[in-house]
């Protein structure tokens, strides 16, 4: 696990450029605080920053081959090398050391760009090759690691994270886009491959980028695409999960370096750190809880760890905590994220950090098996759905007149409004009449279904069900755009290395053959998940419903963050986006029970924060940067 920087000019290199890149990797250097490395070539350079896993005493980056033609820097690990390694052997390759770099550049140069397709695991990389004068950029398949590119007339400036852009010396500064801003306030994200500057991209998932002759192409080389199996039997899909599964832990088990595992009351967690304690006993289990009742993780997460029998490190947080570091976590995320469980990441993973340089995670398995509650709408309102077209538009006419609040109405409206108007991921924060009131640049031309539409055309056209359609929209917005963002920069901040062996081609592979019934059953989510692991686990995880790193934001909003989160809306710089009136009534209305406004009030506070660190007082957070600060 690493980080990187580089320029490609479609001319040559000038010392701004070289100097740019130097700046630029040492902002991003809690990446990788273990080494750094610099190559400049004649119309590329590179900086690297190391977080040393894999081959301790090798594995130095940049990486150049022998005879000079290519130069790499990788972030990631590639879980297959070894394989990958004795197939080239066997073709009659010679290695010089045991890292990974030297398997990438020995297959790229058999295979081209192609080679990427034999890769398993995550990784961000650059290929420069000094012959042909061409650059190579290749993305993993989920989108775990980031690789961030700004194009320009000369060239393409490169980065695993946003944040380094402060530090490029042909960039005119950061801004907020404002369309992509607007659907930020729905998302509480902007969806890849776009980021809320607008004009700094993120290479698509599963794609590579290939520069040559002034031009830059992007292809993609891996869709997920689910393809339910009805001949397979339920008991042979549990044994090709678990096979999966575990064959994925122990090559995400791969380190020369201590390894833990992130643990929470759920069975996604439970089920990664049962497997790795079964391959490694009494490995490290990290679990964080906030002093708030249904939002502590912490005593169910220690009845797993006591029937694993594994080391259990919790954390208790308080709320000075949550406020000493909230400006820092909103700076690492490098676009505004409203998730409100950013902090735990960030703190548990700070804490993890102490212990080990890698964990184990548990994300991706929702996406995968149908683990949000939400998804059990699919089932819920099919009755309804299967109703005639007039007979619905009289129900959803009537369920309109009931108050908020009144059973029955969500299933109505679930059941009589299609799915892409109402599902774009796994929140959805402001609806259009309340961003009219609160954005100021509103545009009523822009319309949220803009950044789904091309997911569910591509749902139709594989003939998914609901619930498909579904899973692959957070696939492709939820997924990417949010939980792997926190889950990277958040423990990568700490320099910790987070690996999450659900988002696995493998695993992947077993998870496309299942049925709905056989992922949603009994009003039970991930039923199969569950079910082909119970022998693992203790009853009571096997059962029991996310919580998915609990905040009690919602809680303290209507006491003792009301006068914090008042200061951050009145002091905002980003007055020409939020109205901070309306804002502030929002504040006031969930403070007074008038609703539940918590989330929309953290979308506005993490935007306000983010505009102030990364625009108006951008200058002031590089020098914080630069002193090591933040």
């Amino acid at each position: 696990m690493c980080g990187f920087a580089g320029i490609y000019k479609y001319s040559v290199l000038t010392e701004s450029d070289i100097s740019s890149v130097k700046a630029m990797s040492h902002a991003i250097r809690h990446r990788g605080p273990d080494d750094d490395g610099i190559f400049v070539g004649e119309k590329a350079a590179f900086g690297f920053r190391r977080l040393s896993i894999i081959d301790l005493a090798g594995g130095a980056q940049p990486y150049t081959e022998k005879n000079g033609r290519y130069t790499v820097v990788y972030n990631g690990e590639i879980y297959n090398y070894l394989e990958l390694k004795d197939e080239l052997k066997a073709a009659g390759e010679q290695f010089d050391g045991n890292s990974e770099v030297e398997v990438i550049l020995r297959l790229y140069g058999l295979y081209g760009a192609a080679f990427i397709e034999k890769l398993r695991g995550m990784y961000a990389f650059l290929i420069y090759d000094k012959e042909e004068g061409t650059l190579m950029a290749g993305r993993d398949p989920f989108g775990i690691k980031p690789l961030y590119y700004r194009q320009t007339e000369e060239g393409i400036v490169f980065s695993s994270e946003l944040k380094a852009y402060l530090f490029d010396a042909s960039y005119s500064g950061f801004t907020a886009h404002k369309t992509l801003t607007q659907h930020y306030l729905t998302f509480q994200y902007v969806t890849e491959p776009d980021t809320v500057t607008g004009d700094i991209n993120i290479l698509p998932k599963g794609s590579f980028m290939l520069v040559k002759e002034g031009k830059a192409e992007i292809q993609s080389y891996y869709k997920p695409v689910f393809r339910p199996n009805m001949s397979l039997g339920y008991m042979a899909k549990q044994v090709k999960l678990r096979d999966a599964i575990e064959s994925s832990v122990a090559h995400h088990m791969l380190s020369d370096v201590p390894l833990g595992s992130f643990l929470s009351s759920g069975i996604d967690s439970a089920v990664i750190t049962a497997v790795a304690a079964k391959l490694q006993p009494g490995i490290k289990a990290f679990t964080v809880g906030f002093e708030v009742g249904a939002y502590n993780e912490i005593a169910d997460a220690a009845e797993i760890s006591s029937h694993l029998d594994i080391d259990h490190i919790k954390l208790q947080c308080t709320l000075k905590d949550f406020t000493d570091n909230y400006e820092r976590t909103v700076y690492h995320l490098d676009s505004p994220v409203a998730d409100p469980s950013v902090i735990a990441i960030y703190l548990i993973s700070r804490e993890a950090a102490r212990h080990v340089k890698v964990v184990l995670s548990g994300e991706g398995s929702d996406e995968l098996f149908a683990g949000y509650r939400i998804y059990d709408t699919s089932r819920s309102s099919a009755s309804i759905r299967r109703l005639p077209a007039f007979v619905k538009s009289a129900l959803y006419g009537l369920s309109r007149l009931l108050p908020d609040g009144v059973k029955g109405k969500n299933l109505i409206y679930r059941g009589c409004v299609p799915l892409e108007k109402r599902f774009v991921g796994n929140s959805f924060v402001f609806s259009e009449k309340q961003k009219k009131k609160l954005y100021l640049p509103f545009d009523k031309s822009v319309d949220y279904t803009d950044r789904t539409a091309h997911i569910y055309k591509e749902a139709e056209q594989l003939g998914y069900s609901e619930l498909l359609k579904m899973q692959h929209c957070d696939l492709n917005t939820w997924l990417p755009s949010d939980i792997l963002v926190k889950g990277d920069r958040l423990s990568m901040a700490s320099s910790l290395e987070a690996r999450v062996p659900f988002l696995d081609k493998e695993v992947f592979a077993a998870a496309a053959e299942l049925a709905d019934g056989e992922k949603l059953k009994d009003g039970t989510t991930k039923y199969i998940l569950r079910d082909t692991f119970r022998d693992l686990l203790n009853a009571e995880t096997v059962v029991r419903p996310k919580l998915g790193y609990p905040v009690p934001v919602r809680v303290w909003l209507k006491d003792e963050l009301y006068d914090w989160a008042a200061d951050i809306i009145k002091g905002s710089t980003a007055t020409e986006y939020i109205n901070s009136a309306e804002a502030l009534k929002l504040l006031e209305k969930h403070r007074r029970g008038k609703g539940d406004w918590y989330h929309h009030i953290w979308a506005i506070l993490c935007f306000i924060t983010w505009y102030k660190l990364y625009v108006t007082d951008a200058e002031g957070t590089k020098d914080k940067v630069i002193k090591g600060l933040l």
